[in-house]
């Protein structure tokens, strides 16, 4: 196994500004990786020990290294093992992960350090434009006021470098007084995930990629950072949809020397085109009769199956 955060190998020039901003992230999914199918043509990518159905991936561009990093968003039904306590016992189990992506080259070196935070508690909440569903920023997601606020916020809070619980500290100071300009995430961010970027005892396991690559980079190293596991009880392709559809703000907050910089990726599963859904099997060369979007198909499959089950 290698990690992600080891000592540098090579010199890597920094400059103050340790993010690039692009002026819109572009969501790609399946379809630019290759997802295999099964029969019922639903994506099986298996990386590690999951096998998603649906995936979102964008870059975030740093000076770290010269090519960017990733984030990418994958969603699996979990099979039933009776662990759900707290939960009712018809309830499905849902798996939304998060994986980071990074070239072989890249590496923290002992003067950076680095944290993520997951806020998929306001996830159902927020929305796009339909026809910005694919390419779209925090801002328009968010406000621009709300996400200027928090970055400034993260970057003020932030003191990552010798403290194993500075990300659960920065993650608690933006729970506990979300800027007022994110009122339209309901004023608070529900359940948040922070989760250390850059060694000691919680270094980033890579992951398996040899069944399917999750990530855009060519020849990228994916790494799993975190996993939000949802229990619906609710049996209508409605509630599914908030889980299939929703939208996770991920927070990439780097600190050199003392000096802290923050980006805001918005992230969702994107519906695949190529990789047609029907309710009947085909041949991987068949074409099915009827279509619908990927993450619909699912939400409905999903509906179906666990009508079933009762």
């Amino acid at each position: 196994m290698r990690l992600l955060a080891i000592n540098t190998l090579y010199s890597v020039a920094l400059v103050p500004l340790l993010f690039q901003h692009d002026a819109v992230a572009e969501l790609v999914g399946c379809d630019a990786v290759g997802c295999p199918t099964n029969e019922y043509h639903v994506a099986q990518c298996k990386v590690g020990n999951a096998t998603l159905q649906a995936l979102g991936i964008t870059n975030v561009t740093t000076a770290l290294d010269t090519r960017s990093l990733t984030w990418t968003v994958g969603f699996q039904e979990v099979p039933k093992d009776g662990s759900s306590s707290g939960h009712p016992e018809a309830a499905m189990p849902l798996d939304k992960n998060f994986y980071l992506g990074a070239p072989p080259s890249f590496r923290f070196d002992n003067s950076t350090a680095g944290c993520a935070l997951f806020f998929e508690g306001i996830s159902a909440n927020i929305t796009v434009p339909q026809e910005k569903k694919n390419s779209f920023t925090c801002a328009d997601a968010l406000t621009e006021a709300c996400v200027a606020d928090l970055v400034h916020q993260a970057e003020s809070a932030a003191k990552l470098a010798g403290d194993s619980n500075a990300c659960s500290q920065l993650r608690d100071s933006l729970m506990n007084k979300p800027p007022p300009s994110c009122s339209s995430a309901k004023g608070t961010w529900g359940s948040v995930a922070s989760r250390p970027l850059n060694g000691g005892n919680q270094s980033l396991e890579m992951v398996d990629q040899s069944q399917c690559r999750a990530t855009t980079g060519q020849g990228y190293d994916l790494f799993l950072v975190d996993s939000e596991r949802h229990y619906l009880a609710d049996r209508t392709t409605k509630a599914l949809s908030q889980v299939l559809l929703g939208i996770t703000p991920v927070m990439t907050v780097l600190e050199k020397d003392g000096k802290a910089k923050a980006e805001l990726t918005c992230l969702r599963l994107v519906d695949s085109v190529a990789n047609q859904t029907d309710d009947e099997p085909h041949s991987s060369s068949g074409s099915p009769n009827r279509s619908l979007s990927s993450a619909m198909y699912l939400a409905t499959l999903l509906v179906l199956a666990f009508l079933y089950m009762l």
